[in-house]
């Protein structure tokens, strides 16, 4: 009965447990390990911080990974570049320490509503006198994220295989590649931090153990950890806090804890999460309207987790080539070497599913309820399979306007994507002896990798795109010498198909404002609060007739925007075509003649 008295408690009394059972989910704690530096933490995180650094050269090259370049920051990623340039080009300190006024200018807004991660841009900020111009930390956190993924992964799997250094590194690289974090480095490198759902799993897992101190242990884990998810991005810290529940749960289930305790803890963690996210500048003053428009449009497709999307795979051609608009962000595929695991778990467990009599239901239920509820608000009121609709409970979107403040809602299966992950990986130790299954998973791994290389080429090919600059007067690069602030009207929030520049816009006049060190009212975000929009969006060209235009700002304005400035007594012969754009300037026009003025034409 030797490797059986030192199991987990996460399992049932195992009096039925016979053969390569006997081997499996153990945790040797009385035997000592002849490699055990193989197990200290600071060896693990010295490993894990070069396979990080290593897998993502891989991924994205080491163009993304130089601070210093800009050049291939699209998309999303531009947005949050200019938000946390303009954060660090603000030489004062506010209140949420993520406010400022330089963007969204005048009223200012948080920069924590743009993704961009308060565990860089805050120290960024705080030692920006030493950091290069320009600077940006996206790369770098791409490899940070990978080093996390890999050290929490390698501490998942000790609780379940503490001894079997080769099963835990095998397991561990099965969540490095694993494809919706590789997905997520091309344009979300905040949502990137898929650790902080590894690191629940271990809180959740530890909760289970049989010592003196577990809920104690819990207690204090579980408040630190979700501070941390809910300081980092508010997807991954409802799925955290989720978990974090469940295992609450599982300890009242067990006796562990007392309703009385228990309900403290909850106030405790709330209180907790609020705190943390108004002084970071995620709660707002007059930030109603936070859900913003997507709900079940950002949504999961039902074939998500078997379907390789657009870019394929080696093995699988995509179930969908045409997802529903927005269904990319339930971006789930488990790959070709884990859906084959699935499937041999799925046999071994009909036919030695006496085996699975060791699972103990006390913890098994609540993760459980816990992955699918989070599955149910991933697909959202309108079920779709492929280009099908299959359900819709709510055709007149009743309840969407309470579910809509977590409307890329495509994102919360990544918790239990990691949980069955989790669940696959350690299953094959249950059915067959540890050499067997650690050549099984090796095998499965390789597979994985290369049915993956696809979606690799994708990320590789995204961040490598080239954005020509259509600003090539030098004129453009001498407005902060005498103007504070870019204005662009309309700005960029209030129709990406209005502004001046178009959908390009926030790009073009973002990175000419954080270059010329200049306020800007123009800006991406994930969220805008609703005194901010009410103030850029409604009639912001009315002030342009009556008002004299402010000598400390430039204005980039549409042709109709610029038939009104010249109505204005300040603002005739002030605005001239530069580059294909209107450009008004009330104070100094750097010389530009009057084949350039534009009469709003």
């Amino acid at each position: 009965m030797g490797p059986i008295q030192e199991s987990l408690p996460i399992l049932n009394p195992p009096e039925n447990l016979e053969g390569p059972a006997t081997t499996g989910i153990t945790v040797s704690l009385s035997k000592p390990c002849p490699h055990g530096w193989l197990d200290s933490i600071w060896f693990q995180l010295a490993a894990s911080a070069l396979i990080g650094l290593m897998f993502a050269l891989l991924v994205m090259g080491s163009g993304p990974l130089n601070p210093r370049n800009i050049g291939w920051l699209g998309e999303d990623g531009e947005g949050y570049y200019v938000a946390w340039e303009l954060l660090r080009q603000d030489p004062h300190w506010h209140w949420p320490l993520m406010y400022t006024n330089r963007m969204g200018y005048p009223i200012g807004d948080s920069v924590a509503l743009v993704d961009v991660n308060p565990w860089l841009a805050l120290p960024g900020k705080l030692f920006s006198g030493w950091l290069p111009e320009p600077f940006q930390y996206f790369g770098i956190q791409a490899v940070i994220a990978y080093a996390l993924q890999f050290f929490f992964a390698l501490r998942l799997f000790r609780i379940f295989q503490r001894n079997n250094y080769p099963g835990m590194w095998i397991a561990a690289l099965f969540f490095l590649i694993a494809p919706p974090l590789t997905f997520r480095l091309k344009i979300h490198y905040t949502l990137a931090n898929h650790w902080l759902l590894l690191a629940s799993l271990i809180v959740f897992f530890q909760a289970q153990q049989e010592i003196p101190t577990a809920a104690r242990r819990f207690v204090i884990s579980a408040l630190v950890l979700a501070a941390a998810a809910v300081a980092t991005n508010p997807y991954i810290a409802f799925q955290v806090v989720a978990v974090l529940t469940a295992a609450l749960l599982s300890l009242l289930w067990k006796r562990k804890i007392g309703l009385l305790p228990a309900v403290g803890f909850l106030a405790t963690m709330g209180v907790i999460c609020v705190a943390i996210s108004y002084v970071l500048g995620f709660i707002m003053p007059g930030g109603k309207g936070y859900g913003g428009a997507g709900y079940r449009i950002f949504s999961m497709n039902l074939l998500a987790p078997i379907n390789p999307s657009w870019f394929g795979s080696i093995f699988l051609p995509a179930l969908v080539p045409r997802l529903e608009r927005g269904q990319y962000e339930g971006y789930v595929y488990f790959g070709a070497g884990v859906l084959v695991l699935a499937i041999l778990v799925s046999i071994y467990a009909v036919l030695r599913r006496r085996k699975l009599e060791v699972i103990d239901k006390r913890w098994a239920v609540p993760l459980f309820l816990c992955c699918l509820c989070l599955t149910l608000m991933a697909l959202t009121t309108k079920v779709i399979a492929g280009d099908r609709v299959l359900l819709d409970v709510d055709p007149q979107q009743v309840l969407s306007r309470f579910l809509a403040p977590l409307r890329s809602s495509g994102r919360l299966f990544w918790l239990p994507y990691y949980a069955i992950l989790t669940g696959l990986l350690a299953a094959p130790y249950l059915f067959l002896r540890r050499a067997q299954a650690n050549a099984l998973l090796a095998c499965l791994l390789v597979l994985q990798f290369a049915d993956t290389a696809p979606l690799r080429r994708w990320v590789y090919a995204g961040v490598h795109e080239t954005f020509p600059d259509p600003l090539q007067s030098p004129v453009w690069h001498q407005l902060g010498s005498a103007y504070g602030n870019l204005i662009v009207l309309p700005a960029w929030q209030c129709g990406p198909r209005l502004t001046p520049g178009w959908v390009p816009g926030d790009r073009i006049f973002g990175f000419l404002a954080t270059e010329q060190k200049m306020a800007t009212n123009s800006y991406y975000s994930a969220r805008y609060v609703k005194k901010g929009m009410e103030y850029h969006c409604v009639n912001p060209g009315t002030d342009l007739i009556k008002a004299p235009l402010s000598p400390d700002s430039a204005y980039v304005v549409t042709p109709a925007l610029a038939a009104e400035i010249e109505q204005n007594p300040t603002g005739q012969g002030k605005c001239h075509d530069l580059d294909g754009f209107i450009l008004c300037l009330p104070k100094t026009d750097f010389g530009l003649t009057s084949e350039t003025r534009s009469a709003g034409n």
